[in-house]
């Protein structure tokens, strides 16, 4: 099953398939291996996305908008180059926690970082 997770993986980072697409897919090999997982009260856990959007200018609608599962970023954390790693430990960067954390979110906005000099401004949510 892991090496099947991989491939997914791998077909994201190619470009093949989308992180929605991915998601499926990752679901449905979780399944098939009876991994599905269940909350406290035993109710399917409600998806969580991370969506990053930037706006440019005085714009309502995002000049880019990136979505991602969090499982699979999750997933990704658990297979980042030491070298990265390392880099993150440096700069005192926890991203284990900050995923617990992301995760302990029930939804919204969860940063936003605004540049009046430019007039950008990016916001991160989790829905």
């Amino acid at each position: 099953m892991e090496s099947e997770k991989t491939q997914i993986l791998k077909m994201v980072e190619e470009g093949k398939i989308n992180a929605e697409e991915a998601a499926q897919l990752l679901e449905a090999v979780g399944r098939r291996a009876g991994e599905v997982e269940k909350a406290d009260a035993g109710m399917p856990r409600k998806k969580k996305w991370l969506k990053i959007r930037v706006y440019e200018g005085d714009l309502e609608k995002p000049k880019v908008r990136v979505t991602l599962p969090l499982g699979l970023i999750k997933m990704v954390s658990k297979v980042l180059p030491q070298s990265a790693r390392l880099q993150l430990e440096e700069k005192e960067i926890d991203l284990d926690q900050i995923l617990s954390q992301i995760e302990d979110v029930e939804g919204g906005k969860i940063v936003e970082v605004q540049d009046d000099d430019d007039n950008e401004r990016v916001e991160i949510v989790v829905e």
